[in-house]
């Protein structure tokens, strides 16, 4: 580093909603010379697309086992210092109102992910944080008491660092991974990455002609005929697989030769749809095959099921009553086998990152004092529902506090 060096107490790599947190954290525990980089070249930018741009931003579930990390326990401390009845809380003081929807899903009552953002931003900006955007951290070191940080434009230094650049999903927001390099400059080390929250892509035969539409669906994941998860909701049906807020919380589980089990009508049981198949077959004898789920499930989806049955479309429902029982079966587990998934590119969060057990309870890194990580750079990830956001928002302050404590008690 040279004279051109611009020192701060505390630099943050990563606009997004733990690195926003954190700041506004360090400036309210009245810590002076914050310092907040973002590669974009505007805050929050993933932050504003959330929620399918609504701003989901937490939710009433909210619990630990609503995580993935190899330390749950460690997520739990992390939530309970901070969890959402503080969020709301405190976003409300920005100036937010908020409110959930009958999943308990918290949403922004304007409905827009940018307005949180926004109310972020404005804060920062009352607070005296510097903020730099469009500045990409390419390098960072420790040279004695500081962090030396080099950009694509200039060089800084800090007493303390957090790393909060997010993972690899959504690269078209700047996740390109960088964070981890950063981190592994220091000795640390990542897991396996993979994509979660997103699509997933299955065998497209039997899905042919059914593009595009909605259907509110009971989805089990079978590995080995064995249940992994299960749960209900929308499954929108494409041209490469599935989507939709039930397939992205399965797929969070899902593996490449897993079964996909839909149940098409979660309301009937199986019995009694076989009944009233058997019970329609009888009554309309006459008419064609096609129709005799018409009416029940979406007539796309029903003429797929009978094809994957192997009923011809000159049969007759009369033909089929000895059938009701196999075709109520397949309604309520019409199978489909996965092929893979839609990859970083269209995920929402990453799967994997720095391990929990590289950092003490604070999120400090164990190898390097004064170094620490929040949000989706670490090794946890949560279910569809604003929970990823939670956790970053969580994380951010967790740092926070503590780089408040190092600070006032090394003065």
């Amino acid at each position: 580093m040279d004279k051109t060096d611009k020192n701060y107490t505390a630099a943050i790599v990563g606009g997004g909603p733990a690195g926003m947190m954190a700041a506004l954290f360090l400036a309210d525990a009245k810590i002076k010379n914050v310092l907040l980089f973002e590669r974009n070249e505007r805050l929050g930018k993933k932050l504003s697309a959330t929620g399918n741009g609504q701003g989901n931003i937490s939710n009433e579930n909210m619990g630990a086992h609503r995580y993935f990390s190899s330390d749950t326990e460690k997520v739990a401390q992390v939530l309970s210092a901070f969890g959402k009845e503080d969020l709301v809380r405190f976003l409300t003081s920005l100036g937010g109102f908020f409110v959930s929807d009958g999943e308990g899903r918290i949403y922004p009552s304007s409905r827009q992910a940018a307005s949180v953002t926004d109310i972020l931003r404005f804060a920062l900006a009352e607070r005296g944080v510097t903020v730099k955007t469009g500045e990409f951290v390419k390098k960072l070191v420790r040279k004695g008491d500081l962090f030396c940080l080099e950009t694509d434009k200039d060089s800084y230094a800090a007493r303390y660092a957090l790393i909060a650049a997010g993972g690899k999903a959504s690269p078209h927001f700047g996740a390109d991974g960088n964070g981890y390099v950063l981190a592994q400059g220091f000795g640390h080390s990542v897991t396996a990455l993979s994509p979660a929250l997103v699509q997933l892509k299955t065998e497209r035969e039997s899905i042919r002609g059914l593009k595009g539409i909605r259907m509110d669906c009971g989805v089990r994941l079978l590995r080995r005929g064995e249940e992994m998860y299960a749960c209900r909701g929308d499954v929108i049906f494409t041209d490469y697989g599935v989507s939709g807020n039930a397939v992205f919380k399965i797929s969070s589980y899902a593996s490449e030769g897993d079964v996909l089990s839909l149940d098409l009508l979660p309301e009937c049981g199986e019995a009694a749809l076989a009944r009233l198949l058997k019970d329609k077959a009888a009554r309309w004898s006459h008419l064609a095959a096609d129709e005799l789920l018409r009416c029940i499930v979406n007539s796309a989806a029903a003429r797929s099921l009978m094809r994957s049955l192997g009923v011809r479309a000159d049969e007759k429902c009369g033909a089929l009553s000895g059938r009701a029982g196999e075709i109520a079966a397949r309604v309520k587990n019409f199978c489909l086998r996965v092929t893979g998934s839609m990859g970083f590119e269209n995920a929402q969060v990453t799967r994997g990152g720095v391990p929990l057990s590289e950092t003490d309870e604070y999120l400090m890194s164990k190898r390097e004092k004064g170094l620490f990580f929040a949000g989706e750079i670490l090794d946890v990830d949560g279910e569809c529902g604003g929970y990823n956001l939670q956790w970053a928002f969580s994380s951010g302050v967790r740092c926070a506090r503590r780089i408040a404590e190092l600070w006032n008690e090394d003065r």
